[in-house]
């Protein structure tokens, strides 16, 4: 149990650290490595609610691409009902959408000169998704916490009532 209280707060931490450095690097016009951070931010977080709805590890092979997939697949089929409560099916394509504008921003850039106005805005609509995604997690990760703990009082008093 310690184990995993450990790696917890690592994850904690090192998600707080990238979150700061993403901010270091758009406050000083390092706008494509900002939405990189972001889009690793973005790969972690629903990994973690894809592994949580469907009991399993997706490894490291899972890109975000795939993750957005998953999930968007997940929602439209309605098995689960916390899943589609807090995250809505625009917000799943609003992101998907940010993240076809940083590929097609990194194609350009070994093609064509790349605007700053165009990657400030790929990281300002980052940031403005993320903090969206963040308030969809947290309401998320609450009830998904109330609803496993009545799962246990439930089975805590079967138990009691078998013995």
């Amino acid at each position: 149990m310690k184990k995993k209280t450990k790696l917890l707060d690592l994850e904690k931490k090192s998600t707080k650290k990238l979150l700061e450095k993403a901010g270091i690097a758009a406050k000083n016009d390092f706008y494509l490595d900002a939405s990189w951070i972001l889009s690793t931010l973005f790969e972690r977080k629903i990994k973690k609610i894809i592994e949580k709805i469907e009991h399993r590890r997706l490894g490291n092979g899972y890109s975000l691409e795939q993750a957005i997939k998953r999930l968007k697949f997940l929602h439209l089929t309605s098995k689960y009902p916390l899943l589609n409560s807090h995250f809505e099916i625009v917000l799943i394509e609003r992101l998907r959408n940010w993240k076809n504008q940083r590929n097609a921003v990194l194609k350009d850039i070994m093609e064509v000169h790349v605007t700053q106005v165009r990657m400030e805005r790929l990281a300002t609509d980052g940031v403005k998704i993320f903090k969206d995604w963040n308030k969809a997690t947290k309401s998320f990760r609450e009830e998904n916490l109330k609803a496993m703990a009545k799962v246990q009082n439930v089975d805590k008093k079967s138990l009691n009532e078998k013995v």
